[in-house]
């Protein structure tokens, strides 16, 4: 009896030891596929917006391309990453702004008050640059009425906002970008991310990551 309890004990042990290592498996898988969703979505568009460019003879076309070329050679080098530096970060958001730019000329305006320290800060790759895209999809952008977004650290948090200019017919929000931002934080500091909404601004924080290394599959 005594031998078969510790055989049974043993089997428990190999049973319990395969499910987590199917849990971990399974967490890998779904974290892959988060990474996969973050893949920019308006490459169309910028290829219209060069066209455009192209046809009326605009002098920063040359410059134009470059940035798209300096945006998707940082996507296909941090694509594999779990976090890059902030400052990598901050130089993908700037090409990416510059093509934002290009398309909206100044409807769109981005106040970066980030001070980069000497304290290394991390962060999911293309974070950024999502959470600007998703200000556009929701809201009016236009000479008018310009976008105004600003990003800077405050307690321990890297924030972004813009100012609250709804589209009359605004898409229905899925909310997806900012789940799969929210699930990336989840799942690499067990911290999740906050987002409030006021009558005139719309706020996402983001935990700051100080430590991590990256684990490339």
């Amino acid at each position: 009896m005594f031998l078969h309890l510790l055989y049974q004990s043993y089997q428990t042990q190999l049973i319990g030891m395969e499910l987590e290592r199917v849990k971990s498996d399974q967490l890998g898988a779904q974290y892959e596929l988060l990474k996969q969703q973050v893949n920019p979505h308006f490459l169309f568009n910028s290829l219209n917006t060069l066209k455009s460019m192209v046809e009326i003879g605009d002098p920063h076309s040359v410059d134009f391309i470059l940035k798209l070329s300096d945006f998707y050679r940082f996507t296909l080098e941090n694509r594999k990453q779990d976090v890059i530096p902030l400052s990598e970060e901050l130089s993908i958001l700037h090409a990416y702004m510059f093509l934002l730019k290009a398309r909206f000329e100044d409807g769109i305006d981005l106040s970066d008050e980030i001070d980069i320290t000497s304290v290394p800060i991390f962060i999911p790759p293309f974070t950024l640059q999502l959470l600007v895209e998703n200000c556009i999809k929701h809201n009016v952008v236009s000479f008018e009425h310009p976008l105004k977004i600003r990003l800077y650290i405050k307690r321990d948090k890297l924030i972004i906002e813009n100012k609250l200019q709804l589209k009359k017919t605004a898409q229905i929000s899925t909310a997806m970008g900012l789940e799969n931002i929210n699930q990336r934080y989840l799942h690499l500091a067990q911290n999740q991310i906050e987002v409030e909404k006021s009558q005139h601004l719309f706020t996402v924080k983001l935990p700051l990551i100080y430590e991590y290394h990256n684990h490339r599959r």
